[in-house]
């Protein structure tokens, strides 16, 4: 659809954002899909390792595909459009190799079992439950409401939102376009055009080294916090500082506009890019680690990649309206200021997750049902009543029981959120 885009008049803006519309739609499945298809091949105990891998060899790649896009813009300049020949030829094979990929056991890949039972020679999971009863999933409402998760989501709506109206300026003042067009170095290019909405052919070289960089610090960055994690780290701090990095790339971008540092200078500020990038890893970690047991891994996956791209169209939009309106500076001050929001949040509402996987989702939830109640599942057996009372006097005439809820024959979940306890040890009744 790129093809039909001729200018930057309105219908044209509005064109773009419907495509960007249709791209974080598709990003918002393939995200979650990479996600569950690795936690069904390989399980929950090679989940973090695999994805590692995963991200340093798309890193690698996007490291080739900035190189070859820098290099067809700059032999059809101005035809730059001719660069989105890539994505489909990229696309195309990634569809071709996909039947290549194990099919392990998909109600892993939902996130449920705790354990891999079998493995294949290539290491692969083994569908040992195809035959069985599917389990029931945690309630919807469950794991969107857990204060993790909410956490988690919060912290990524700001980052997003600060994130992709710094890349949209970024990118703009690299590409020498729209309000940078005036600027002294486009100008002094031999091949620029007239055309303010296209960029000098000078800021080729620029935008596929600055990509290139940010990927390679991503590719180390991505094997560093793999390589730690492996070894016992906790993720919060890395979840911490990939949140808290952006708001010092936001600073450095305003100091090289201050200053006139130049585009060099501009482009050197994707390695703090690159870091924030590579430190985000472990958000995938945390999910799997909070919601594994639920059967809603790939949901929860699918619901934090829906607003993430609903939150990048919408601050890309805001911000190339504040940009046309008030200037890069205004922007990005705004940007920074909604950057500094996230590390915020992450620190006093997200805790650490290592370890958690090892423990059952809906077990945790029951858990916190028993808590509120006053029931001690590893204590000493509490004894209960079902039913409500008035008054201590008549606590004798009604049956009670001892709540053993992991024992054959306990009461439900459903019937334990209306037991209560009694009052005094000497009146209860066992039966």
């Amino acid at each position: 659809m790129v093809y039909f885009v001729d200018g930057a008049d309105v219908s044209d803006k509005i064109l773009v954002y419907v495509v960007r519309s249709v791209e974080s739609v598709a990003l918002a499945f393939l995200g979650p899909a990479f996600a569950a298809i690795t936690l069904s091949a390989f399980g929950p105990e090679l989940f973090d390792v695999m994805n590692v891998r995963r991200e340093i060899v798309s890193h690698l790649g996007s490291i080739f595909s900035a190189v070859l896009s820098g290099a067809i813009a700059w032999l059809f300049y101005p035809s730059i459009e001719a660069v989105f020949i890539l994505p489909i030829t990229f696309a195309s094979s990634a569809i071709f190799f996909s039947r290549f990929i194990p099919r392990g056991d998909p109600l892993m890949g939902r996130g449920f079992h705790l354990h891999t039972e079998q493995r294949d020679e290539q290491n692969c999971v083994v569908d040992t439950h195809k035959d069985e009863v599917e389990p029931e999933a945690s309630d919807y409402w469950e794991v969107f409401s857990d204060k993790r998760i909410v956490g988690l989501v919060a912290a990524d709506v700001f980052h997003v939102i600060a994130e992709a109206n710094v890349g949209l300026i970024f990118n703009s003042a690299l590409a020498g376009v729209g309000s940078w067009a005036g600027d002294d170095e486009s100008n002094d290019d031999d091949d620029a055009t007239d055309d303010d909405a296209i960029m000098a052919r000078s800021a080729i070289p620029l935008l596929a080294a600055a990509g290139s960089l940010a990927q390679i610090v991503m590719v180390i960055g991505t094997w560093v916090v793999g390589y730690l994690t492996a070894q016992g780290w906790g993720r919060k701090p890395f979840y911490i500082a990939h949140l808290s990095v952006h708001p010092i790339r936001v600073l450095l971008i305003l100091l090289c506009m201050r200053t006139n540092a130049g585009k060099g200078w501009l482009a050197s500020t994707e390695l703090i890019g690159g870091l924030t990038g590579a430190l985000g890893i472990v958000n995938v970690f945390m999910r799997a680690d909070i919601v594994f047991g639920s059967g809603r891994f790939n949901v929860v996956d699918g619901y934090m990649a829906t607003i993430r791209g609903l939150a990048a169209v919408s601050s890309q939009y805001i911000g190339a309206v504040i940009l046309e309106g008030q200037g890069p500076f205004v922007a990005l001050s705004i940007s920074f200021v909604i950057a500094v929001i996230p590390p915020i949040i992450g620190y006093i509402f997200v805790p650490e997750t290592l370890g958690m996987r090892q423990k059952d989702f809906k077990e945790e939830k029951l858990e916190e049902k028993y808590a509120k109640l006053g029931i001690d599942k590893g204590g000493e057996s509490q004894y209960l009543e079902f039913g409500s009372f008035s008054s201590p006097s008549n606590v004798k005439s009604r049956a009670t029981t001892v709540a053993t809820p992991w024992a054959i024959g306990s009461p439900s979940s459903r019937d334990m959120e209306n037991v209560i306890l009694t009052p005094d040890a000497s009146e209860r009744n066992i039966l």
